[in-house]
């Protein structure tokens, strides 16, 4: 019901005494209702809108001809106000009927009335906004109950457009791993029978996620697809929940990878074996090996490098280079089939064989002659027949204390030892020769280091003629290294095998110019083979005479004899120092037809003969006999080796 339209006063007539004012009624009526509930409203507004409720109701309450229900307002507006508390509508009739009362204390009628129209009021716009409140949550939930509908239909929909169209192969199972339906997919990749397949892999992995309380889950599986071959596929198994949270359904999804399995499988291939013989290389020999180690037995390596690759490659062609490695890697697997032993290609011309012993393996004595024999017959290539042979390191051990790496070096170390024979040689492990080769070898590998560092060091010897006379000083290299000494010849001899001549000599020549400048004699360095026959020793040796502006003869360089016999390297060398102003010897010599045509044409400054071989008086006289004509022919001849204490003598 609304408000009359009339104006409320706020105030009647006066009350009678001790009656509440107006303000008063309404300040205690606000303090009432704030107590027993809470509205948005502010106090304040709240208070003026009291007072003039209470207007009206002493309006009303002055004037019976009015109608009561014009009270039902008040009642009314404490509804939509949120003065609903427990509490709220009896404190206000308390209130209301107290001072109602009090101003018309012989009204009792007219007071109740007033009282049971603001009640009523009350009471029926609570009604009618709790009837609105229902419609409202009634509304609401038949509008989520919509929405879930269209979101079920909508996600079965999409599943079931996933399911019968997705390329992937979709199965969904029951609780217990009972086959329910499969996609078209699945029948086009299995057949239609997939409940057929063994699934017991799929159903022990969904027994597996429930221990470990995974919902997904990803495995690799094999099937047959429908013609009986092999199919390989990644599954992705998933769990569906039910209402109480358990399983309700499997769901496995599963996709075809034979042909990235089949890739892989051919990438590892192509990791583990030779792409040219098809053989093992080393990163799968040497697990094998280290394999075999591991069981008790003795075993016997081979290491084989097969001699006439380059002269192959270098005659005919690397595609028959090709071609004779293949020849040989199926003729060394012929001969590994007779005795179950495993072949494998580890370098460019180097192969192992690798045999466990048993019985009946031959001695190595004849399975040298047995791989020898497989190799012997000629390869037709490019219309020729090659001969084929190969050096070989062999080692039979039973020792488990060694890995696979010290078992091919030692194999290797002994192949390297064989080939110091010539071609198509062979050898037997000898653990002795094996140490002494390492240290030497370690003592090799740490010589770099020790021209960087400053370890070789150079001393300077006299050169001395027979009535004692100093007429030149000889640069000799001396390197301390952990206890040991290693002389000049030693030096040499390890720079050429390390491929360090050229630093070396540069480096020495170098410091004898330095050393020569200061000086008034003459300074002789001996040279290696590697550096005699070097293209850019005349470079080396003019840069190093230029830089310390040394005059002519006052460097001589001994370049090794033996080396000229091997190319025109060292005899053009010699021509190009003698037109540079440096006195040329030749040390090594051992006067035979070559070297003495050598001396006639080079006409060098002096020489410095081998010795003749211990215990040989006839090569002893010859020497002897031989040297008259070398100093006839103009050359000095100095005796004394170059890593002795003692001084050179030019006699």
């Amino acid at each position: 019901m609304t408000q009359p339209s009339r104006p409320v006063p706020l105030a009647g007539s006066a009350p009678p005494a001790g009656a509440p004012s107006v303000g008063e009624v309404a300040e205690r009526w606000t303090g009432e209702l704030v107590r027993t509930a809470y509205s948005p409203i502010a106090r304040a507004k709240v208070r003026r809108k009291l007072a003039q409720h209470v207007g009206l109701l002493d309006e009303l309450l002055a004037s019976p001809d009015l109608p009561a229900d014009e009270a039902v307002a008040v009642g009314e507006w404490l509804v939509t106000a949120r003065f609903t508390g427990d509490a709220s509508l009896a404190s206000s009739l308390e209130v209301l009927g107290r001072a109602l009362a009090a101003r018309a204390p012989d009204s009792p009628g007219r007071v109740a009335e007033l009282l049971g129209a603001v009640a009523g009021g009350y009471a029926a716009r609570l009604r009618l906004q709790v009837f609105g409140e229902h419609e409202e949550v009634r509304a609401s939930l038949l509008a989520a109950l919509e929405r879930a509908r269209v979101e079920l239909h909508d996600s079965e929909a999409r599943f079931r457009q996933v399911f019968a169209h997705s390329a992937a192969g979709i199965a969904v199972f029951d609780a217990d791993g009972e086959l329910l339906e499969s996609n078209a997919a699945l029948t086009g990749m299995l057949g239609p029978d997939f409940g057929g397949q063994d699934l017991s892999g799929l159903r022990g992995e969904w027994a597996a996620m429930a221990v470990r309380g995974q919902d997904v889950s990803h495995v690799e599986q094999m099937f047959l697809d429908p013609s009986g071959d092999p199919l390989w596929t990644n599954v992705a198994l998933s769990v569906v929940a039910g209402e109480d949270g358990g399983p309700r359904y499997h769901l496995a999804v599963v996709e075809d990878v034979t042909e990235q399995r089949m890739l892989r499988e051919y990438l590892r291939h192509q990791a583990l074996h030779d792409v040219l013989t098809g053989l093992p290389n080393r990163q799968s020999f040497l697990p094998k090996l280290e394999e075999v180690l591991g069981r008790p037995g003795s075993i016997t390596l081979c290491y084989l490098d097969v001699d006439s690759v380059a002269i192959v490659n270098d005659g005919l062609g690397y595609e028959y280079g090709d071609e004779l490695l293949k020849v040989v890697a199926g003729r060394l697997t012929s001969v590994a089939e007779g005795l179950a032993a495993t072949v494998a290609r580890i370098g460019g011309d180097e192969f192992v064989v690798l045999v466990e012993d048993g019985p009946g393996t031959p001695s190595i004595s004849e399975l040298a002659a047995m791989i020898d024999g497989a190799l012997a017959e000629p390869v037709r290539l490019a219309g020729h027949a090659v001969g084929v042979s190969a050096g070989m390191g062999f080692v039979r051990t039973a020792a488990r204390g060694l890995d696979a790496m010290a078992l091919l070096r030692q194999a290797h170390s002994t192949l390297r030892r064989a080939e110091t024979g010539g071609k198509g040689q062979w050898g037997i492990y000898d653990a002795g020769h094996d140490e002494k080769e390492r240290s030497r070898l370690s003592l090799i590998a740490a010589m770099p280091g020790a021209l960087e560092t400053g370890e070789i060091a150079i001393d300077y010897r006299d050169v001395r003629d027979r009535s004692g006379e100093r007429v030149a000083l000889a640069a000799r290299l001396r390197w301390e290294h952990d206890g040991t000494t290693v002389g000049h010849d030693d030096c040499l001899r390890y720079a050429d095998e390390l491929g360090l001549a050229g630093a070396l000599a540069e480096w020495l020549l170098d410091e004898a110019c330095s050393f020569a400048s200061l000086e008034s004699l003459p300074v002789l360095v001996r040279l290696s083979a590697d550096q005699s026959r070097d293209p850019d020793l005349s470079g080396l040796v003019g840069a190093a005479v230029r830089g310390w502006a040394l005059a002519e003869g006052q460097l001589w360089l001994s370049l090794d004899s033996a080396a000229a016999g091997l190319g025109e390297e060292v005899e053009d060398n010699l021509s190009v120092l003698a037109d540079m102003g440096v006195r040329r010897l030749l040390h090594g010599c051992a006067l035979g037809q070559g070297e003495l045509a050598l001396l006639e044409r080079q006409r060098p400054h002096g020489v410095e003969p081998a010795g003749a071989p211990d215990g040989s008086e006839l090569a002893r006289r010859a020497r002897e006999a031989l040297l008259p004509m070398v100093r006839a022919a103009g050359a000095l001849v100095l005796s004394g080796r170059a890593d002795d204490d003692a001084d050179l003598v030019v006699g």
